[in-house]
């Protein structure tokens, strides 16, 4: 049985339509910087809580803005939090960026493996 790979639907049709900024940043010696751009896009459309299998509304995907700032993640602060709620919240951060550093690998790796496929 074939391997469908780990991305699909407009996740897959996203990455797809970036094979030839990837390429060109490689090619034109700035990767690091094409690679940046692209996850920063796919996150805006992908968010790290939105569950891998399911797809995001058209309403969502039509209301990203690429060149709006990211917020930033709350800090938990013990302050005006409970010992238990810190660490929760503490725990759900780090839950986050394990997440967020494992779809960025994978995705670094999916867009990769396409260049290298079309130069065949």
């Amino acid at each position: 049985m074939v391997n469908p790979g780990a991305f699909r639907g407009s996740r897959k049709e996203f990455l797809m339509g970036e094979k030839a900024a990837y390429s060109a940043g490689m090619t034109g010696g700035y990767g690091v910087d094409a690679l940046t751009l692209i996850q920063r896009r796919y996150f805006k459309r992908y968010p790290v809580d939105l569950p891998h299998h399911e797809e995001p509304t058209a309403e969502h995907l039509a209301a990203v803005d690429d060149d709006a700032p990211e917020p930033e993640p709350e800090e938990p602060n013990p302050e005006t939090m409970t010992n238990e709620e810190c660490e929760a919240a503490t725990k759900e951060l780090d839950r986050r960026q394990t997440i967020l550093k494992f779809r960025k690998a994978v995705s670094c790796s999916c867009l990769l493996l396409m260049v290298i496929a079309n130069t065949r």
